[in-house]
């Protein structure tokens, strides 16, 4: 165990800071700031911006802020997001922009760069990276795992949230202590109880014992909680009371033992939404999410690809001893950095061992990757170029301007983008981090737009 925490004494810049002001509704004049990656608006009380606004949803939009600006999401709220007037599902939106959620109006103020800490190490106990993003999650990381605070990680499916909380554990006090995994997502139903709080023989058909619970499993320890958000509703009180009062009641037994337990859950599932749904409990939510941790995607990590790919690969050698080590191909990174990921690092590994098993000559060749079929980007650049010059040269037709404004102002848009995005793949032979790096926007958002322009197949299968 390693017991030496590191100070971030490195900082990025990055546009993380936001400034929202109520300009109309119940909470006219309120103001907020908030220097986060992510801030949510609605009733409920989980959100940054809480609204008291009837005609608001319990978490109705989100403000994403990223290298290439500020992004507003609207979360599947009743009543649509309106952008300057405009009812959007996802927007750009700057400074001076006017944003409706319901009978609210706010404005983004500003959207400012902050000096974000990031570590001066590239691993977190079995957790690599060299980008910004983990880094500063390493940061953060290092700071928390000496205390006895509750962490909530979150991240798609494969990002490693169990490799965060074991090294969590391993990095406390109490790494001599069990750690406890209570997976809530695969819990039978009718023993869900029993496996949260434990209980006493013949209290129920196949209580052949007593048995204690996880939490009495995991006293002195630490319980991971993975997929939390998977936890029914009625048995999350429960959950609560245990956590409240550190102390267990067996199903059928009348006495009340105390534990001492450090909480780490995790889900891939949203849970300011859910609360806002009515799905998770908010009491529960805020004392779990004490300190929240989310992982960025694979996808949006960069150099890292190849890094992680290139110690799946030593992995590899050291469970086959004797086995030289595979090179990987230019053409076989170049596929690896193009890939969308949707299983994140658990899909990476996986494809570089059977990549490392079915290479021939000990180099690795894209056809390895078994990564699917895809178009070649010139000659979707040149369909891209001909549709546009196959286009009506006069988008502004009788037929359009006889639409709703909403209708007709969409359809200009789409005309617009298909025009601009025709050209830039075009220019840039349809290599889509060139394409994105012209545009100033990210490779992710490039990628989402061709899709709902049809002008780009993306694979998203994964392993």
């Amino acid at each position: 165990m390693t017991t030496t925490f590191f100070a971030a004494q490195h900082t990025h810049k990055q546009l993380r800071r936001v400034m929202l002001r109520v300009k109309d509704g119940p909470e006219r004049g309120a103001q907020i700031t908030v220097a986060r990656p992510r801030v949510t608006i609605g009733r409920s009380a989980v959100n940054d911006l809480v609204l008291t606004d009837t005609s608001v949803s319990g978490t109705h939009a989100e403000l994403v802020i990223g290298d290439s600006g500020v992004i507003i999401h609207d979360l599947e709220s009743t009543n649509g997001t309106f952008v300057n007037g405009t009812r959007v599902k996802s927007a750009w939106i700057e400074p001076g922009n006017d944003v409706k959620v319901g009978k609210t109006e706010f404005q983004l103020l500003s959207a400012d760069e902050v000096q974000v800490p990031i570590s001066d190490e590239d691993h977190f106990g079995a957790m690599y990276g060299t980008s910004p993003a983990m880094r500063e999650v390493f940061a953060t990381l290092e700071r928390v795992a000496p205390t006895e605070m509750s962490v909530q990680i979150g991240g798609e499916t494969g990002t490693g949230k169990e490799l965060v909380a074991r090294a969590l554990h391993d990095e406390s006090k109490r790494a001599q202590g069990p750690f406890v995994v209570l997976d809530c997502g695969s819990m039978p139903r009718d023993l869900a109880e029993a496996s949260i709080l434990g209980h006493k023989k013949g209290s129920f058909t196949g209580a052949v014992s007593d048995r204690p619970g996880c939490f009495e499993e995991a006293s002195g320890g630490t319980l991971f909680l993975d997929e939390i958000g998977e936890l029914p509703l009625d048995l999350q009180p429960k959950l609560l009371r245990v956590l409240d009062r550190r102390e267990v009641q067996r199903v059928g037994e009348s006495q009340v033992r105390k534990v001492d337990v450090r909480v780490v859950a995790a889900t891939h599932r949203d849970l300011r939404m859910m609360v806002g749904q009515g799905l998770f409990r908010e009491d529960l939510y805020f004392r779990l999410s004490v300190m929240s941790v989310e992982l960025p995607p694979l996808r949006e990590r960069g150099g890292d690809i190849i890094m992680l790919a290139d110690r799946f690969l030593e992995d590899f050698v050291r469970l086959y001893s004797g086995t030289a080590k595979p090179r990987m191909s230019d053409a076989a990174r170049d596929a690896l950095v193009a890939e969308s990921f949707p299983g994140n690092v658990r899909q990476l590994k996986n494809i570089i061992q059977r990549a490392a098993h079915l290479c021939r000559g000990g180099v690795i060749e894209p056809s390895d990757l078994h990564l699917g079929r895809r178009e070649d980007p010139r000659a979707v650049a040149a369909q891209n170029a001909a549709n546009e010059r196959s286009a009506p040269s006069n988008p502004y037709d009788e037929a359009m301007f006889a639409a709703p404004f909403k209708d007709a102002k969409q359809q200009m848009v789409d005309h617009f983008e298909r025009l601009y995005f025709g050209r830039l793949l075009e220019r840039t032979d349809g290599n889509l981090s060139r394409a994105s790096a012209e545009a100033g926007i990210t490779r992710y958002y490039l990628r989402e737009l061709l899709k709902r322009l049809g002008m780009h197949k993306v694979r998203e299968d994964g392993d």
